[in-house]
């Protein structure tokens, strides 16, 4: 008697992932408008036109900052209905579609190291694409939940170090050595 078949299939929740918000953008938009509205209130004081074309856009890149804080990308795995669903946009105003668990054929997880060291990625792939996830501070047991819930394989891509050479690479760089310099190495392998 097999007791791993016997074993219930496990239960998840339903998770969501969401992106922050990029307050880099935020910040640049509303200091924009700031500086817009500070030009605004004199040239109106002084009855100048310019006043009015500062104000409209001092409270437009305000809006624009406003819109770019509540814009949200969300990844989220509805176990209880086996459908991965993704969001764009700004609560209302958004974009929504539906990827079933089937579809997804692995779970890729991308980690890079450095001196210009990106961000972690995750992925779900799909055969018609792969669908990023928002950034984690957590990502590779990230994405061993999702290749659990969804039961793929994981991959994880990485770079490694520096490598060490293998026996015919240190044999080959040895012959060109010889060949460049005309004099003998001692070798005690006979390479």
């Amino acid at each position: 008697m097999n007791r791993i078949s016997n074993l219930p299939s496990p239960q998840f929740v339903d998770v969501a992932f969401r992106s922050p918000a990029n307050w880099t953008a935020v910040g640049f938009l509303a200091l924009l408008g700031g500086l817009h509205l500070s030009i605004a209130g004199p040239a109106l004081l002084d009855g100048r036109w310019e006043g009015y074309l500062s104000l409209l856009l001092g409270v437009l890149f305000l809006m624009a900052a406003a819109m770019a804080a509540a814009f949200r990308y969300e990844v989220a795995m509805l176990a209880s209905v086996r459908q991965v669903r993704i969001r764009t946009g700004i609560s209302r105003a958004r974009t929504e579609r539906f990827v079933p668990f089937e579809i997804i054929h692995g779970v890729r997880l991308t980690l890079t190291c450095g001196p210009k060291r990106m961000e972690p990625r995750i992925e779900l792939l799909c055969p018609i694409e792969d669908i990023k996830l928002p950034p984690t501070r957590v990502p590779r047991q990230e994405a061993l939940l999702m290749a659990i819930m969804l039961n793929v394989p994981l991959i994880k891509v990485s770079e490694e170090g520096n490598p060490q050479p293998t026996r015919k690479r240190t044999a080959t760089i040895k012959r060109e050595r010889m060949t460049n310099d005309q004099t003998p190495l001692q070798d005690p392998h006979g390479f």
